[in-house]
């Protein structure tokens, strides 16, 4: 049940997006009709400004002239960046393919549900061919030509190859996501990041997008803002505890500590000794003490707030794994049946599991840092703790050598004031 209500949220998004770029269409066609009127408008002032007269009758043509020189200007303007896309995306597959670029092999075809027997040659020849490609250069690794089950092996061995790559990008835009505390930059950054993750698949994969491929990779790009529909709230408290593994027992032990020192109060204790240098020594003993404990509170809340952080990045990064898998399975698959293999298939689970634990690290690796720097604060304690005890020993000697005097010279005295028995005799 539930997985049918994530479906049918993920299935929304479709027509979220649909009505956006209904949206988008209307305020061109907006825009276009102001920029039309104004430039009809420079036009006829333009024509009084240089002494011309306004046709009686028939045809404008200093208008027809205008509008005619504009749509010529939008029209080469248009053709001018499909060349420098295309050329772009021409050098795209060349990087892949090398020189020779055949262009049945860069077509995206909707995958059957069956693949006969011609589909499995064709699609036999593409991945042939691109794993003996230079950039893949693995032509051990291609199957026959007629072999189903030699296909479906080899399609599977280039989607485990492209998934260490495929990893490595969603991660990096999920720290950075995850380390931003701007909502609208984070916004941006999944939407482009998820956009260049397609891309990178399809030059790897040595495919040119068509129209309609476009349609579904902005499609997904834009889904992969609504990062609550993907996972529900147990998916993310899940993930949260995963990310704060590595400081497990930190605010616990943190507690302990800290109701244990809450029964002790040192100064009550100390307040009234007579011994020199005891209070001191009580002193610095109370400041290691409490520096371990607040220590250990502030490694928890950094725990608390970094892993709520990185919770957000992960999710980004969960996300654009999946759509990037996705894209590539739905290449590299023979068909439907195939498709929907394990092999072949990378949940949100998973993917969000993979993204889960380089965040893990970095958590961990943050803590380690923080507690170097504590045990270097409380090494720093140690050598005032060695000073205050070195002036107390100080002064106790100097107590120790006072009493020693004072004691010689009330016995000295006592001596000197005894009257001797023989003169007394």
């Amino acid at each position: 049940m539930l997985d049918q209500v994530r479906q049918r949220g993920q299935g929304y998004l479709g027509y979220v997006f649909w009505v956006f770029v209904v949206l988008l269409f209307l305020w061109a066609a907006n825009l276009c009709a102001m920029l039309f009127d104004r430039w009809v408008q420079f036009l006829l002032g333009l024509r009084r400004t240089i002494g011309l007269t306004a046709p009686a009758s028939g045809p404008d043509w200093w208008v027809i002239g205008g509008l005619g020189f504009v749509g010529v200007a939008a029209l080469m303007l248009a053709l001018l960046a499909y060349g420098v896309y295309h050329s772009a995306w021409s050098r795209r597959l060349h990087a892949t393919w090398g020189a020779t670029v055949e262009r049945g092999h860069t077509r995206i075809l909707k995958l059957p549900l069956f693949a006969d027997e011609s589909a499995v040659r064709r699609k036999a020849a593409y991945l042939g061919a691109l794993l003996s490609s230079p950039s893949w250069n693995l032509p051990e690794a291609a199957p026959p030509l007629a072999d189903r089950n030699a296909y479906r092996a080899a399609a599977e061995r280039a989607l485990r190859t492209i998934e260490a790559e495929i990893a490595h990008r969603a991660v990096t835009v999920g720290l950075v996501v995850g380390l931003n505390r701007n909502s609208l930059i984070d916004s941006l950054t999944i939407v482009a990041g998820a956009l260049e993750l397609q891309l990178h698949v399809l030059t790897r994969l040595g495919k040119r997008p068509t129209p309609r491929v476009w349609i579904e990779l902005l499609k997904r790009s834009g889904a992969s803002i609504f990062l609550n529909t993907y996972v529900t709230r147990e998916d993310a408290l899940y993930l949260n505890i995963a990310i704060r593994k590595a400081a497990l027992g930190i605010e616990a032990a943190s507690e302990a500590v800290q109701n244990a020192l809450a029964d002790i109060d040192l100064d009550e204790v100390f307040e009234h000794t007579s011994i020199p240098g005891l209070a001191e020594i009580a002193q610095i003993a109370s400041f290691g003490i409490s520096v371990g404990a607040s220590g250990l509170r502030l490694i928890g809340n950094f725990v608390e707030h970094t892993s709520n952080d990185l919770l957000q990045g992960v999710l980004a990064g969960g996300i654009l794994y999946y759509h990037g898998m996705a894209l590539a399975a739905e290449c590299l698959a023979l068909d439907e049946q195939h498709r929907r293999q394990p092999e072949m298939t990378r949940t949100i689970t998973q993917a969000t599991a993979m993204a889960c634990s380089p965040a893990g690290r970095l958590l961990r690796d943050q803590v380690r840092n923080m507690r170097q720097l504590l045990r270097e604060r409380r090494q720093q304690m140690f050598v005032i703790a060695k000073q205050k005890v070195g002036g107390a020993t100080g002064k106790m000697r100097d107590a120790m050598k006072g009493m020693k005097d004072r004691a010689a010279g009330v016995f000295g005295k006592s001596a000197h004031n005894t009257p001797d028995p023989e003169s007394v005799e």
